[in-house]
């Protein structure tokens, strides 16, 4: 594992997850022995938009029941969880963070999905899978922390089927300057590597992958924090609770992040490639 990849997932690597979730559903009358998939969604999404964005992934991605799906940067599981409920299908989550595959696992036994789901933690840069294992390899908001993007894609080619899908929903460099950092995914330069939309094309598609769709997601997204804005000034409950899987300091991360929104320093896009 390179320096890059330890420092990564030491990011990501907090303590007590499990205690801060059983607590979480306790506070909402949830019996945590006993959970739906859905009583996860208020902290198991950990992207901007929660699971709209995660809905919005899955009706673009064109997942069915036949197919063997890796959720490539799984985090607690969260979205590894809704394809395999919504859409009957086998799912791999993978994850750098041993901490977030042991409490994907341990959520996934207890809202009864464990019979469709595995989870592994492995590097993206060195999967361990034989090559045309899966028809679908989904990727929300995980590229951010990959250096070598070229590797990852030719990854992502190697394990795919022939007609396989790459789904990609990611933040990338915008035009508006410099990152304010920390923000949700790195605390420093050393761990962010955010390329444009039209570099992360590039990288695709010379990695052997055909583009089908690439959508702007940007203006989406401000509307969101516009929305999340005016529920924080009404003095409504938040939607997300995402703290309770990434730690109490997330707050000044996701203000950054906002103000990053905003000035255009990030964009937000999603592309759908083929393995011809």
């Amino acid at each position: 594992m390179t320096n890059v990849s330890d420092a990564v997932r030491q990011r990501y690597a907090t303590s007590g997850i499990l205690d801060r979730v059983i607590a979480f559903l306790l506070a909402r009358g949830i019996d945590p022995e006993r959970p739906s998939y859905q009583d996860f969604f208020p902290f198991d999404q950990l992207h901007g938009q929660g699971i709209e964005a995660t809905r919005e992934h899955l009706e673009r991605a064109g997942i069915d029941s036949s197919m063997q799906v890796m959720d490539l940067g799984c985090g607690v599981g969260g979205c590894s969880r809704i394809i395999a409920a919504t859409r009957g299908c086998r799912v791999t989550g993978v994850d750098l963070t041993p901490q977030y595959i042991e409490v994907a696992r341990e959520l996934t036994r207890r809202c009864g999905l464990a019979d469709r789901i595995e989870f592994r933690q492995a590097d993206a840069l060195d999967l361990p899978f034989a090559e045309g294992t899966f028809d679908h390899v989904w990727c929300h908001n995980v590229t951010m922390n990959i250096q070598d993007k070229r590797k990852l894609v030719s990854e992502v080619a190697r394990v795919l089927k022939r007609g396989g899908r790459f789904s990609c929903s990611e933040v990338g460099q915008g035009p508006g300057g410099a990152l304010i950092f920390p923000l949700p995914w790195a605390t420093d330069a050393s761990t962010s590597f955010l390329v444009t939309p039209a570099m992360m094309r590039q990288e695709l598609e010379q990695g052997g992958l055909r583009i089908s769709e690439k959508i702007d997601l940007s203006e989406a997204s401000i509307a969101f924090l516009r929305e999340m804005r005016a529920r924080a000034e009404r003095g409504d409950r938040p939607l997300n609770a995402i703290h309770v899987i990434m730690g109490d300091d997330i707050g000044d991360r996701i203000r950054n992040f906002n103000r990053c929104a905003m000035e255009k320093r990030v964009v937000e896009h999603f592309i759908l490639a083929e393995k011809p």
